[in-house]
């Protein structure tokens, strides 16, 4: 789960950054929409899926990195 503010960091405009990522990775991104929070707060859901460990790990550090810059992916 991810704060709500920090979303669009990554969706990206037009869902760009979340498209590369899932390019990149061939890991399925899903970001839960807006006011589908997780209960009592308003935090969204980041959902990753794929067919590999290795290929859900890279989409992680991927999103990870959009939220902070200091994890290296």
């Amino acid at each position: 789960q991810v704060p709500d503010i920090v979303v669009p960091t990554i969706l990206g405009k037009g869902g760009a950054i979340m498209k590369d990522i899932q390019d990149r990775t061939g890991a399925k991104v899903r970001v839960s929409q807006k006011g589908e929070y997780v209960p009592g707060t308003t935090n969204r859901v980041v959902t990753i899926s794929a067919d590999t460990h290795h290929e859900a790990h890279s989409a992680y550090l991927l999103v990870a990195s959009k939220i902070d810059p200091t994890i290296q992916n």
